[in-house]
């Protein structure tokens, strides 16, 4: 029979399952440790609506600086917040826990963006007070770390690097998810009537090329009874980078894994120190007039670095002002590990038409212990 449409859409059943999740779920709900389902860049490109309030993991690198980031993988990027950007010169492989949001699909006064300076970014690159929809699709990211290479082909590095292997024969494990009766993935392949999903955890892949059944299984892709059965899955990688597939060879029966033993933190060697540590950003910038008197200072730092040292060693003095005298600042400082910045708030509005002098010592270290490289800055207030 020769192939009618050449994209299945998703079963109503997923839709109505996909569409309630989304109904229920609450900011408390969403603060919860939850599985986040590994994805690209283009991914999010191509499927904003699939992926809009969904915890996902990405591997990009970033690049901007303190007022706008993004991460890019090539061809796509995406805008991003609580990253930092790269020290000048810098680029690493990055990978990155967030939520994807399309902001214009949310009201306003949603809970879970309070926190975020929403408003200012629309005001600064829209000039309102509130994105349309598809106007503001970002990353807002809850942790982020060096990329660091696996070992062994698994699903979830299929669907996080798929060019990383693309038609490389690669051998895993899932759970048969039938013709995506779950909404696992946004759209199908379209190759035939047979096609299906495999998941593991939180990634799940297209496989084509093959009905799943073979020595003692014959599974129906439409039959939600069949997805208790785990399947080994042979094939070539192909498919595009938004949308993985694996062109099967061989299928046969698997017995569900075992759940991993927790394994020991990757960490780095700290036998030997790195580079000392630098200022890459501040705001307000050097020598910055007119600065606002309610002004909060946030200083961005090349490396990461250890939140206790900045306890008396960051100094805040006005230009010229004798040390002790009624003009001494009372400032709290707050290091931000997730973007490495420092963000310092004053108890009392600086004084009007004045010079502040902020010295961050070489006593304030890095991750590793390496001294900072001891910064100055100097910015002035104006009327109010």
């Amino acid at each position: 029979m020769p192939l009618v449409s050449s994209r299945w859409p998703w079963p109503l059943g997923a839709i109505v399952i996909a569409v309630a999740l989304c109904t229920v779920r609450s900011p408390e709900l969403a603060a919860q440790p939850t599985r986040r389902v590994p994805t690209t860049l283009s991914g999010l490109a191509a499927y904003p609506t699939f992926y809009h309030r969904q915890p996902v993991v990405v591997r990009a690198t970033a690049e901007g600086d303190l007022r706008d980031v993004f991460i890019i993988d090539g061809e796509h990027r995406v805008r991003v917040l609580n990253v930092a950007p790269p020290a000048p010169g810098q680029s690493e492989l990055l990978e990155i826990d967030g939520t994807f949001w399309d902001i214009g699909r949310l009201p306003p006064d949603d809970p879970r963006l309070a926190q975020h300076p929403i408003r200012q970014l629309a005001q600064r690159l829209f000039n309102k007070d509130w994105p349309g929809s598809g106007e503001l699709r970002l990353l807002i990211a809850d942790d982020t770390r060096r990329a660091r290479d696996t070992e062994g082909t698994t699903i979830r590095t299929l669907t996080l690097e798929p060019a990383r292997h693309r038609d490389q024969t690669v051998t895993v494990i899932g759970r048969f998810r039938g013709r995506n009766l779950y909404g696992d993935l946004p759209e199908a392949p379209g190759t035939s009537r047979t096609d299906f999903v495999l998941r593991s955890g939180a990634a799940a892949v297209w496989v084509v090329g093959k009905e799943p059944k073979g020595d003692g299984f014959d599974l129906d892709v439409m039959a939600r009874v069949d997805t208790n059965r785990w399947l080994q899955v042979t094939g070539v990688v192909t498919g595009t980078d938004r949308l993985v597939e694996i062109d099967a060879e061989e299928i046969t029966l698997a017995e569900r894994p075992d759940t991993a033993a927790p394994t020991a933190t990757l960490t780095e060697d700290r036998t030997e120190v790195g580079p000392s540590p630098e200022v890459i950003f501040s705001a307000p910038t050097q020598d910055e007039i007119s600065v606002p008197t309610d002004t909060l200072i946030r200083v961005q730092f090349s490396r990461d670095m250890d939140a206790d040292s900045f306890d008396g060693h960051v100094d805040i003095t006005y230009l010229g002002a004798d040390q002790g005298t009624e003009d001494a600042l009372e400032f709290e400082a707050d290091y931000q590990p997730r973007n490495r910045v420092l963000n310092i708030s004053f108890a009392e509005p600086l004084l009007p038409y004045s010079t502040l002098v902020v010295t961050l010592e070489d006593s304030i270290l890095a991750s590793d212990g390496a001294a900072l490289t001891a910064h100055t800055l100097r910015f002035s207030t104006g009327g109010s």
